[in-house]
């Protein structure tokens, strides 16, 4: 069904033959759920789709009680009832269902479109990178009203607090603490352009679009909640405040925000409540852009302007309650009124078919001829230019050029300058990181010390690859946490905390922390080397005899292991030279240590895939992933992609993942092969297969091979 304009066609146009209900459409068949009368429902899929009627002819049993709840099982496991019918064919070419209401976001102050939308993850991420952030050791956790650490305690972020009442709604006030800002002082001392993260909540979507227009991820979302007429809506406003209707449109500006995967059904429950002229249009216009990206668009509508500009009407009734419940019509709009036309004077005596009251209202309005050219939505355009407001002024600290101190005098900042992770000043000995890394150094075998990280201090082998040596925790307040891998076997717990001497944490009177375990830690791994850890906090801790004796040791350990690794470098990855094998044994498993699926089901997907691509080059010197490709090698959005990722070293399940062009297969035509299967569509480039298998039976199922087979047959085509 090819999609129009507001309004291509004109009603003089005569009534083309039915078409067949083929691929491309989705026919509900037998729907009899509450007043439905067991009927027959074509939609055709890629068009936005007016689902109307009088109220009671049942157009939510139809749409919410068959149509989603159906979808949402086959396809996303969900629970819950389903309304009666038969069944519904062409579930295999939709790629996930999404049903956008006008339930609350939520029922506390907490949540608001910022938080809904995703939007305050990234604003958050982003005032935790700003240079006074970044000094002070504040991590995004500190800048979410959610979680103890930066926001207001009295209120606990809300900004407000509640007053419980008897026989009376409880009721909010403002927090006389932090002023309804949600923040501590300290937080709020961190600005972007001059505006702390409570400034930022307080501000109109159009106001922070305008503030973050060079930030393209935080533009990205704030422009949908702008596309759907929400600019005039602030960012932290509290849920409970906002209408059916706004809350609708939160939830389909979250939508379009998201990575579009295509094929997706969208659901909308009259999205025009409470909405004004203007801010119909640029619904349409949102609406329609997601049919321009090959998504459906099912709204339940009385707006005449929606309805005008569907692409197909299903129109339901005629009346309401036991009078409805049939198929009046499914067609165009055009359609609708000439079928209207030719059998109104009929209407009373239900020859030629059922009245429409939506053709008797919808008539007039069509035929004022008041159509309108809609420029597709092109994938990728850029947006017209968005102007900062001139009260936005730039500022030199929230420079991305800005040096920290670390990055500058690395040095100096871990031994002498450095904060805590709170923002505090250290309370542990400086020199204790010092004398260590000098005498560390006075090695030949290491390279350079990096200080150029906030928190940590490293010193790795001279060759990289062979692993880090040294690494120092410096962001705790009040102990430095060392941590020493050598050789295995190098030293015993109860022998090295007898020589280091290192006090438990309850004999120290000058520290406020509290515990009776040793300060000595050691970790003994599957490798070829251990770990030690030490936490200490005076210098006359280190400045021993016995610690020097262990350091040295310690470093001796080390050179020991790199000596081996440097003669005999494939011991110590052994997929490398058993290559094949490797995978086919239970060793190097990932979350866990028991494998929950038959290890010989292996060897049934290699010797698969081995079949139907005899020329693949499977890979297989790699830990966990045995790679796949097929054809000359070209890269596609920024890497080599291969035809599939076989995963063998999952404790859960075998996992299978394909690389497919982008829409080219729906979750619902892969949704019976092995368990939980998904179409990952983050990539705007192309789309992965991922599938989970547990046992052989699972992998006999022909959708399996055929699917591989469709694949490989459309590798050309990809790496065109």
């Amino acid at each position: 069904m090819p999609k129009k304009a507001v309004r291509k066609k004109t009603v003089s146009e005569p009534i083309p033959e039915p078409r067949p209900w083929a691929p491309g459409w989705l026919v509900i068949h037998g729907a009899r759920q509450n007043n439905l009368k067991s009927i027959d429902v074509p939609i055709p899929l890629g068009t936005y789709t007016c689902i109307t009627g009088v109220s009671g002819s049942g157009k939510s049993s139809l749409v919410e009680e068959v149509l989603y709840k159906s979808l949402a099982r086959t396809l996303h496991r969900a629970q819950g009832s389903v309304g009666a019918h038969d069944l519904i064919e062409g579930v295999e070419q939709i790629n996930k269902v999404i049903r956008v209401d006008q339930q609350p976001l939520g029922q506390t102050p907490t949540s608001n479109p910022a938080t809904y939308t995703g939007a305050f993850e990234l604003i958050r991420d982003l005032f935790a990178q700003l240079p006074d952030a970044r000094v002070r050791g504040y991590s995004a956790r500190r800048f979410s009203f959610n979680v103890p650490g930066g926001r207001c305690e009295k209120c606990e972020g809300n900004g407000q607090i509640k007053i419980e009442m008897h026989f009376l709604p409880d009721v909010w006030i403002t927090c006389d603490a932090c002023n309804g800002k949600r923040y501590d002082k300290q937080t709020l001392d961190v600005k972007f352009h001059g505006f702390s993260i409570s400034d930022v909540l307080e501000m109109s979507c159009g106001d922070a679009l305008r503030l973050f227009v060079n930030v393209p991820n935080i533009r990205r979302i704030l422009q949908t909640l702008c596309d759907v007429g929400l600019d005039y809506l602030s960012l932290g406003q509290p849920a409970p405040t906002l209408s059916g209707g706004e809350a609708q449109r939160v939830k389909l500006a979250a939508e379009l925000a998201r990575p579009d995967t295509g094929r997706t059904l969208y659901l909308l429950d009259e999205p025009t409540t409470g909405l004004h002229f203007e801010d119909l249009t640029k619904l349409l216009e949102m609406i329609q852009r997601l049919v321009d990206l090959g998504n459906t668009v099912i709204v339940i509508e009385h707006n005449l302007d929606m309805i005008k500009s569907a692409d197909w009407i299903v129109d339901l009734g005629p009346e309401a309650g036991l009078e409805g419940g049939y198929l009046v019509f499914a067609g165009t709009p055009e359609q609708l009124i000439t079928n209207y036309e030719l059998r109104i004077t009929d209407s009373k005596k239900r020859k030629g078919g059922f009245y429409s009251h939506t053709a008797a209202a919808l008539a007039p309005v069509l035929a004022l001829g008041n159509y309108e050219e809609r420029k597709p939505y092109i994938p990728g355009s850029v947006p017209k230019t968005i102007e900062p407001l001139e009260r936005f002024p730039v500022f030199a600290d929230s420079s991305e050029d800005a040096k920290m101190p670390w990055e500058t005098d690395g040095r100096r900042w871990h031994t002498k300058d450095r904060l805590s992770r709170g923002g505090l000043a250290i309370r542990w000995d400086g020199r204790i990181l010092a004398d260590v890394v000098d005498r560390i150094q006075e090695s030949d075998i290491f390279a350079e010390t990096n200080w150029n990280h906030r928190t940590v201090v490293e010193i790795s082998a001279e060759k990289k690859t062979l692993g880090w040596f040294f690494h120092a925790i410096t962001g705790e307040e009040w102990l430095l946490k060392m941590k020493f891998r050598t050789a295995k076997n190098t030293f015993r717990r109860d022998m090295l905390v007898q020589r280091l001497q290192l006090k438990p944490l309850n004999e120290l009177d000058d520290i406020p922390l509290y515990g009776t375990e040793p300060r000595v830690r050691i970790q003994q791994s599957t490798g070829p080397w251990q770990e030690i850890e030490l936490k200490v906090h005076s210098y006359s801790e280190i400045d021993r005899e016995e610690f020097w004796d262990f350091l040295d040791l310690a470093i001796a350990g080390f050179e020991k292991f790199t000596d081996r690794a440097k003669q005999k470098p494939d011991d110590l990855m052994p997929w490398k030279i058993l290559k094949e094998k490797w995978h086919t044994i239970p060793k190097g498993l990932i979350g866990g240590n028991k494998l929950e699926w038959d290890i010989a089901m292996l060897d049934t997907v290699f010797k698969m895939l081995g079949e139907l691509a005899p020329n693949a080059k499977p890979v297989w010197t790699n830990k966990v992933l045995v790679p796949y490709y097929v054809g000359p090698p070209k890269k596609v959005g920024g890497r080599i992609l291969p035809w599939v990722i076989v995963g063998t070293k999952r404790c859960d399940a075998l996992y299978v993942d394909i690389y497919v062009q982008k829409n080219a297969i729906p979750l619902g035509k892969i949704r019976q092969i092995g368990f939980e299967p998904n179409v990952n569509g983050s990539n705007p480039e192309y789309d992965i297969l991922e599938l989970r298998f547990r046992n052989k039976a699972e992998l006999s199922n022909p959708a399996l091979r055929e699917t591989l087979r469709e694949t490989l047959d459309a590798r050309a085509e990809l790496q065109s």
